[in-house]
């Protein structure tokens, strides 16, 4: 069986860390969610073709769809067996939340900029912010996302995950797949080969204050709305609490192709120690 404690503590250990404060029933349930979110957001980056990616994302979708049939049938899988498990647990994800996940994976498949700042804003929401609403319901199944405490993961989920697109700068770029909309890299006067070579490292930067820009805007929309988060849900976006110390890194680069946007091990427990006893991520 695969240890999921140990798959996230080196592949996701900022999620994997958040769950930690969750009742241990509870905790189980976000390791099996989280587990597959990690599997299926590999995919692109373990196939050399777009086409073998798409076969893989076909094969998850259809184990989802396999789960939720009558009666279910369960690949043999641990993921899937996990996920399984949870199926009818008070607030687990549905078959179209968990088929979301999936089909949002696809646009990593393709290569170039973001078409628009829209479509980027998109990818976010279906991906990071997604998940955080699919986590938040597991540990709460009454909460209204059509309300306030919906707002505010919107907002937690769009800040984390632009801060990622921020992290992921140097290797996206190298997948060809820049965090930049188009008219960004346009303004930029910075071609996708300049990307690839790692040149004009000034208007790489100078490219990215449009991303740092909406990450800014939506740590300050969680500011005004976070205290309408029930404490319960701590463990499925507590990690968000880092965001604002990878924020003010990636503020500070000189060059993004080299340097790295990170945060200490300790200072992060910390963080998240601190966020959970004032519930102010």
């Amino acid at each position: 069986m695969t240890d999921f404690d140990s798959l996230l503590a080196a592949n996701d250990p900022e999620r994997r860390a958040a769950a930690l404060f969750a009742p241990a029933a509870l905790r189980a349930r976000l390791y099996a969610l989280y587990a597959f979110y990690h599997e299926i957001a590999q995919i692109p980056d373990k196939v050399s073709e777009p086409v073998i990616g798409e076969m893989r994302l076909a094969w998850a979708r259809e184990a989802v769809s396999d789960l939720f049939s009558d009666p279910p049938k369960v690949r043999r899988h641990d993921i899937y067996e996990a996920l399984s498990e949870l199926r009818e647990a008070p607030g687990a994800p549905d078959q179209a939340g968990l088929a979301g996940l999936v089909e949002a994976r696809a646009a990593d498949l393709g290569e170039g900029p973001f078409p628009t700042r829209e479509d980027r804003r998109d990818y976010v929401d279906r991906t990071s912010g997604a998940l955080m609403q699919i986590a938040a319901r597991m540990l709460k199944p009454d909460l209204d996302l059509g309300g306030e405490p919906g707002v505010a993961i919107t907002a937690a989920g769009r800040l984390w995950g632009f801060v990622g697109l921020l992290r992921a700068f140097a290797p996206l770029v190298q997948a060809g797949r820049p965090p930049f909309s188009a008219d960004e890299l346009a303004g930029a006067d910075l071609s996708e080969a300049d990307l690839a070579a790692g040149r004009k490292p000034d208007a790489a930067k100078a490219a990215l204050s449009g991303l740092l820009t909406e990450a800014r805007d939506a740590a300050g929309m969680l500011t005004r709305t976070r205290s309408a988060l029930p404490a319960d849900v701590f463990p499925a976006l507590g990690y968000v609490s880092l965001a604002r110390g990878y924020l003010k890194s990636a503020q500070g680069l000189e060059d993004p192709y080299r340097e790295q946007i990170e945060r200490a091990p300790f200072g992060q427990n910390a963080r998240l120690t601190w966020a959970s006893l004032t519930g102010r991520v």
